[in-house]
């Protein structure tokens, strides 16, 4: 989907969002903060493109000083160096001192809600790092979605950290996506049902046509797959691809209506979310745009989706045409530490 957008100024100053925040009851918590706490490394769960993984061990400890967070880290490197560093979670987007790393000397942190702080980090005034930690809803994991970054700009790794609170069994929690289970011996099985087919030749069609370009073939070819009386367990990418469709032919009502079918049947569907959230952003649905932005968001739980910067600077746009300065400026800078290729963005 493409969106047409224009540049628009970033509205306050970096000391009006400081102080805003600052002030957000809850944001920085003491007592029954989710992030204060220790945290242990888990390099099982943990990755880095290209590899290996940076770090054989990490305990992180967070602890209350004031209004911020004191971060120090113990732990040993790949090469086993020892790790010992510490910083100051300060959120006001300025550059603070982060002493242990080669990687990086300065970071600047903006702490979105309690869960969740973005930062970027920097070596001698140049952007290395941006990420993102995020703790579960339940309190006992927390993630670092990372991209490194070259002089220009340009991405060249990502890492995703994987913590677990101190006192939480590793055990205790499910296990990753796409993990194997453990085998259990029991009784042999029954036989198992035929499977289901993966797509119908009605589909197969409509994927052809749309990546063609022929939106008409490719909407007749979904429909009939959708009317059709037995279905395939990819009947919701059906409505999307037909909303796609529809999408490019500028019949935005109809697309409206086959993204919202998608979603009743795969509700966590970035594609669908992000599609629809679009959609209403151009219709100035506002408050149903943000609402689906906010879910796609929400989502994303390693943060990795190439589509996140995008969402939250889109959003911003909404808030910054509702007059929300603040909202939009915090969303706006999540934005640009995902992506500093943006039109909001600092040159």
């Amino acid at each position: 989907m493409i969106f047409t957008r224009s540049a628009f100024a970033r509205r306050i100053t970096i000391a009006v969002l400081a102080a805003f925040a600052g002030a957000i009851p809850g944001i920085v918590l003491a007592q029954g903060d989710p992030i204060v706490g220790i945290w242990h490394l888990v390099p099982a769960r943990s990755s880095a493109t290209p590899g290996p993984l940076p770090y054989k061990d990490m305990t992180l400890n967070f602890a209350a000083a004031g209004k911020d967070l004191k971060y120090d880290i113990q732990g040993v490197f790949a090469d086993g160096k020892a790790l010992t560093a510490s910083t100051t979670i300060v959120s006001d987007n300025k550059y603070h001192p982060f002493t242990g790393f080669p990687e990086f000397d300065t970071s600047s942190f903006n702490r979105i809600n309690p869960n969740t702080v973005v930062y970027i980090r920097a070596r001698r005034g140049t952007t290395v790092i941006t990420g993102s930690s995020a703790v579960s809803a339940d309190g006992k994991t927390m993630v670092f979605s990372e991209q490194m970054l070259d002089g220009k700009g340009q991405r060249t790794g990502t890492r995703r950290l994987f913590f677990i609170k101190d006192g939480v069994d590793l055990a205790s929690l499910p296990p990753p996506p796409g993990s194997v289970p453990p085998v259990i011996v029991q009784a042999p099985p029954p036989p198992p049902p035929i499977a289901q087919r993966q797509s119908t030749p009605d589909e197969d069609a409509g994927d052809a046509a749309l990546e063609k370009g022929d939106n008409d073939a490719a909407i007749a070819a979904f429909t009939k797959a959708i009317d059709a009386t037995e279905h395939t367990a990819r009947l919701y990418y059906d409505y999307l691809s037909r909303g796609v469709a529809f999408t490019k032919k500028g019949d935005n009502a109809q697309a409206m209506k086959d993204f919202d079918e998608a979603l009743k049947l795969k509700a966590d569907d970035p594609d669908a979310r992000f599609r629809r959230a679009g959609l209403r952003l151009q219709e100035k649905q506002y408050a149903p745009a943000i609402e689906d932005f906010t879910a796609f968001i929400d989502n994303d739980k390693d943060g990795m989706d190439p589509n996140r910067a995008m969402a939250y600077r889109l959003r911003g746009f909404i808030f910054n045409t509702q007059q929300q300065d603040v909202k939009a400026q915090m969303d706006y800078d999540a934005a640009c530490m995902l992506d500093m290729k943006l039109d909001v963005c600092a040159k």
